[in-house]
């Protein structure tokens, strides 16, 4: 196996995405949270080069370990031991398709992001070890802290209320995003609009949305879904266990089309 980070997720993608694809379509039966929980497998796996040097079997029941974790489906056993996952029935693979074509360069992208945060927090680490024990030598004089350390993760350090999101591509919705962090993790609240129809009111088309939390590794996840029509007002919410410093992004993904449609980053 590689030792470099971005070859071991070739390799790793070559090998195993197609199928963990297919077993996270079965798990959600949803192509976004799919592609949440693919991403977010492959880019914890990477970091583990001991769990992928070993034999196709076990790296395969490890990646489908952590899927249905990030799925959050809850397995049984049966009466032999045997495990049962509850699964999204389908009538064969071609019904679940393929990986979405850019999820590679994206996953091989915020590896090598991740790989460069790894190392800047080992650098800073390293650097404040260095100037604490020359601190403790010569007795410095402390100074006033001057914020954040730059080793922390990116995020808001405050809540965040009713930032306008921004939008990706054209697509007639607005919509305002609050990031407030809880006892245990951090809470997303969104409200969107979408333009009444001509000749006002509400249209007859609903459209599927999923919001899609991307902590500072680059791991997607998806916090919430909802569907609106045009018209209407919409207060979609969701919650993660990650620590507010930790959300980099959070995405308004056009389910229908599978783009993200609106942005917001922090």
């Amino acid at each position: 196996m590689p030792q470099v980070p971005s070859e071991r997720m070739r390799v790793l993608y070559a090998g195993h995405a197609a199928e963990l694809w297919r077993y996270a379509m079965r798990l959600t039966g949803d192509r976004v949270q799919a592609e949440a929980v693919v991403e977010g497998t492959l880019l914890r796996a990477v970091e583990r080069p001991r769990m992928l040097a070993r034999g196709d079997s076990a790296v395969r029941a490890s990646l489908q370990a952590t899927a249905r974790d990030l799925a959050g489906v809850r397995v049984d056993h049966d009466e032999d031991g045997e495990e049962e996952t509850a699964v999204v029935p389908l009538l064969d693979d071609a019904a679940a398709g393929d990986p979405p074509p850019d999820l590679l360069p994206r996953l091989l992208d915020r590896t090598h992001t991740r790989s460069r945060h790894i190392r800047t927090a080992i650098f800073a680490v390293a650097a404040t070890a260095v100037v604490a024990a020359v601190g403790y030598a010569i007795t410095l004089i402390p100074a006033p802290s001057a914020g954040p350390s730059s080793s922390m993760p990116l995020g808001p350090s405050a809540p965040v209320t009713d930032q306008p999101m921004q939008p990706a591509v054209p697509y007639p919705m607005t919509a305002e995003v609050s990031v407030i962090g809880q006892e245990r993790g951090t809470r997303i609240d969104v409200v969107a609009h979408r333009p009444a129809p001509p000749g006002g009111g509400v249209g007859n088309e609903r459209s599927t949305y999923a919001l899609v939390l991307t902590d500072h590794t680059g791991a997607p996840s998806t916090v919430a879904t909802w569907t609106a029509a045009a018209g209407e007002s919409v207060t979609p919410s969701g919650s993660t266990d990650l620590p507010m410093l930790w959300v980099e992004r959070v995405d308004i993904r056009s389910v229908d089309t599978d783009q993200v449609v609106l942005t917001a980053t922090f």
